[in-house]
């Protein structure tokens, strides 16, 4: 360890610290790095302290009066002993005194009343750490930086659920390898030849508190494959993973996906957040090893926040249908929920029964409160669920049979505007009218007959007070022409006075080209929508039967329109996915159904669709292969998928404001999965644990200073946090950094 000497002037007020660090090692433990747990508040040093450096500013730059020591230290966390720590001091003048400590983010540690910082080893990064005397407070920064390894896994797989391993597939973690295979992995000398990475992408942007994802690549020049080096750098961070064969991989079977530990995946993006995390991959085979294989992406700062409900047939959470082709010949159709964190999904409307039983095309409202899906055995028929009552379900009246299937709701579920296109099911036999989605009963609605009659896929924007749809049929205006199904139409709506008015055409297709499925950014300024690609003969929008789609977005102040070509999977005119046997030749045309999360995150808007498209090596079969009952559902994996993909959240018209998408962990991994539907949680009453105020229904989520949980409460703090309520910019704290997005403070732009 170096350690620059201060002046003479100043080296009494360090002395301490220096004599206490001149002992350290260069190393320390990191037991299990990423256990919430929480990092207590030890009251004495381990026997190793690790690494610690600082620079030393001039005294004029510190607060008047206090001395903090050490200044800007750093510390090293590595695979192997204690966690390290740092002894601060401060003094008045000359004469050491009491301050009360404070770290501004706890992940990286705790500090307890004696001024000693301990590393917690779940985050490295940059922490500020202040110590407050009477009215004077002094700061710094405490640089953490972790470097892990780790040889084989440390505790067993388990079995699998419904999501797979870890939630997103392959066969777990791999065994511990020997000395000599590690040195040739690390010495990784042959080109890697015809392998390549199949998933994930280059370029992605990963949210925080995602599912680690299943590494796939394709098949070594030679042999099967015996072990992998997973490598992960970032500025604060770094890892070396060393594999064998996992267990569950079959005899003579190629070795070409491995996942990331979700405890170093926690590590590793909860330290590049608001920044780029590196992969490098080496596979071992037939006694040579290849590599590396790499790619580069982006860690946004901040999490997913809402659940994604989505509709599934092939599910064995719910059976109600038979004929299925292996097993026992029964399959589900219901509609299943993912939230954060979880690894397999949760079912929430459906049983196992008869075919009334089956419960799917669903639509949400975006704040959470109401769901309204449709019967298995008459499309025609619907039901509403109370997401704040444990999903209770009511039946609408028979009245109302054929005129709510996959209606647009409010963001508060209170009213729904009338989807009339011909969807599957020939459910849908009224014209568009706005209702009252309590009792189901139609409302009276100026300006509305008088310019459509038959709208499609309609969606409120965040706010409420916009509307977009498909403008099937109806007189128009001598502005917007009349409706012939080639037009993405957006109206204003007073929810007071259930009044529609000015309606504008903000995109004009062609068939063959035409648009539907809009959904809104949670800015309200832009619009993302699906393109149908080729007219099916049996299905209007369908993504069976051979239909095909792409994403487009348009920016409704300029009207300008492009292509989501990151999204849909290409990148400069060409394909990156992976192409394969069973009629994979080209996925970017496979993408279908997208809606928006209300709640953008870590500076980015995020989208959930479905695609078609190969994920990996764990699902590749014909990508229409999705009906159970004209395939073995129980042997292979359907690659009709659940996909997510950030959004800029203030994008350049006519320029791609999308990333590489990722694959949704947690949904099941057998079934057949579409129509995400992405929407804030139902919020909880004041004393709930919470993780930020969208949680809440007063809006605001705050430590309660007993328990010292974050709990949801009445309060209304000086300034609001990420995620807390807000009606303007000015409302949130470190504004402008965060700022007032659909009612929630938000992180603007990416740092």
């Amino acid at each position: 360890m170096k350690i620059e000497i201060p002046p003479l002037a100043r080296l009494s007020l360090l002395l301490a610290a220096i004599l206490a660090l001149l002992t350290s090692c260069d190393s320390t433990v990191l037991g299990d790095p990423v256990q919430d747990s929480g990092p207590g508040s030890p009251d004495a040093a381990p026997a190793d302290q690790g690494v610690v450096s600082w620079d030393i500013p001039p005294v004029s730059d510190l607060p008047s009066g206090l001395t903090l020591s050490p200044l800007k230290p750093m510390i090293i966390v590595k695979t192997g002993g204690a966690l390290p720590t740092v002894a601060f001091k401060v003094t008045h003048g000359a004469k050491p005194v009491t301050a009360t400590w404070r770290l501004a983010q706890g992940e990286f540690g705790a500090v307890n009343k004696n001024g000693l910082f301990t590393a917690s080893g779940k985050s490295g990064g940059k922490v500020k750490i202040t110590a407050t005397v009477g009215k004077l407070s002094v700061s710094t920064e405490i640089t953490v930086l972790l470097r892990l390894t780790q040889n084989g896994l440390t505790k067993a797989n388990g079995n699998p659920g419904p999501g797979g391993f870890g939630g997103v597939g392959g066969e777990g973690l791999g065994p511990a390898i020997s000395s000599a295979v590690v040195k040739l992995l690390d010495k990784a000398g042959t080109a890697p030849g015809t392998m390549k990475l199949i998933y994930p992408y280059d370029k992605t942007v990963w949210p925080l508190g995602i599912l680690a994802p299943l590494l796939q690549w394709s098949a070594a020049p030679k042999g099967t494959g015996e072990a992998v080096l997973i490598s992960l750098t970032g500025t604060y961070f770094s890892y070396k993973g060393y594999f064998g064969r996992p267990a569950a991989l079959a005899k003579g079977a190629a070795l070409v996906r491995h996942p990331i530990p979700q405890d170093i995946w926690r590590a590793a993006t909860r330290s590049a957040a608001g920044s780029t995390l590196t992969l490098k991959l080496v596979v071992s085979s037939a006694g040579a090893a290849y590599g590396p294989l790499g790619q580069t992406w982006t860690v946004a700062r901040g999490q997913l926040r809402g659940t994604v409900y989505y509709q599934s047939y092939g599910t064995n959470l719910a059976k109600n249908y038979s004929g299925a082709v292996g097993g026992d010949g029964k399959f589900g159709g219901a509609t299943l929920a993912i939230k954060g964190g979880s690894t397999d999904p949760s079912l929430v409307a459906g049983k196992t029964g008869y075919t009334t039983e089956c419960r799917v095309c669903h639509s949400v409202a975006a704040k959470g409160g109401r769901m309204v899906v449709q019967h298995g055995n008459n499309y025609k028929a619907t039901s509403s669920y109370d997401l704040l009552k444990n999903y209770a379900e009511t039946a609408y009246p028979s009245s109302t049979q054929g005129k709510l299937g996959w209606i647009g709701m409010t963001p508060d579920g209170k009213l729904g505007l009338g989807n009339a296109v011909p969807i599957p099911g020939g459910a849908n036999t009224g014209n568009t009218a706005l209702y009252d989605m309590a009792s189901g009963a139609a409302l009276s609605a100026s300006g509305l007959s008088s310019f459509v009659t038959r709208a499609g896929f309609p969606m409120f924007s965040p706010n409420g007070k916009a509307v977009a749809f498909a403008f099937y049929a109806g007189p128009g205006t001598a502005a917007t022409g009349a409706g012939d199904g080639n037009k993405l139409v957006v109206m204003d709506f007073n929810p007071a006075t259930r009044a529609f008015s000015n309606p504008k055409v903000v995109y004009k297709g062609a068939p063959g080209g035409r648009p539907g499925w809009p959904a809104f950014w949670p800015t309200g300024k832009a619009l993302l929508f699906q393109r149908e690609l080729g007219v099916s003969a049996k299905e209007y929008f369908g993504t069976r039967n051979g239909g095909k789609g792409d994403l487009y977005w348009v920016d409704l102040a300029s009207g300008k329109s492009a292509p989501l070509h990151l999204l849909n999977g290409k990148n400069g005119g060409v394909t990156y996915l992976p192409t394969g046997a069973n009629g994979h030749t080209d996925d970017t045309v496979l993408n279908y159904e997208p809606t928006v999360s209300p709640i953008a995150s870590g500076g980015y808007a995020w989208v959930v669709f479905t695609s078609r498209r190969l994920y990996g090596s764990v699902c590749t079969v014909n990508p229409w292969w999705s009906d159970p009952r004209s395939y073995d559902h129980t042997k292979y994996a359907t690659p009709k998928k659940l996909w997510v993909a950030a959004l800029d959240l203030t994008p350049k018209a006519g320029t791609d404001p999308s990333h590489p998408a990722f694959y949704l962990p947690a949904q099941e991994l057998m079934a057949g999965n579409t129509r995400g539907f992405w929407v804030a949680d139902p919020c909880k009453p004041d004393g709930k644990e919470c993780q930020g105020g969208d949680e809440c229904c007063g809006g605001y989520c705050a430590q309660d200073p007993k328990t010292l949980k974050m709990v949801c409460g009445k309060f209304k703090p000086v300034c609001a946090k990420e995620f807390d309520k807000c009606v303007q910019d000015l409302d949130c704290c470190d504004y402008p950094k965060i700022r007032c997005v659909n009612g929630y403070c938000t992180r603007w732009k990416v740092e």
